[in-house]
């Protein structure tokens, strides 16, 4: 939710020119793509309504939590122990109702919508990425 808003707000200029009238026949110059990316838009706001904002706040704080102590773990060579602590944040993410709603929302705006999946990716035991070696590199 906190990257999406400023996304929304990012797109305020392109929501005022699309209503944006053509000067030659004073109609509304509507851009087939732009209107259907309207549309997305406008239902994923209707959607987001539904929203628990206050389980999404608490998450967000779970979240900066977990990353203060998955760094420190990561600081002191403790990686299996940040690993497991990944695995079991990444568990809690894909199982909490505002997350899995907010992801529904979001389905159909390609590229706009933060990507939801690479929190839950570390749901999943992959012995091919580690979370200490994704958290360095930010």
């Amino acid at each position: 939710m906190k990257r999406l808003l400023p996304i929304l707000l990012l797109m305020a200029p392109v929501l005022a020119a699309a209503n944006n009238t053509d000067s030659r026949s004073g109609q509304p110059a509507v851009n087939p793509k732009m209107q259907q990316m309207l549309e997305k838009i406008q239902a994923m706001q209707n959607c987001m309504k539904n929203v628990d904002k206050s389980a999404l706040k608490a998450l967000e704080q779970q979240a900066k939590q977990f990353s203060a102590e998955v760094k420190q773990l990561c600081a002191v060579g403790q990686r299996d122990e940040a690993q497991q602590r990944a695995i079991g944040f990444g568990r809690e993410i894909a199982a909490n109702k505002a997350m899995q709603l907010t992801k529904k929302c979001s389905e159909g705006l390609n590229g706009l919508a933060p990507d939801l999946a690479v929190a839950e990716s570390y749901a999943e035991s992959d012995k091919t990425r580690h979370i200490c070696d994704h958290s360095e590199s930010r």
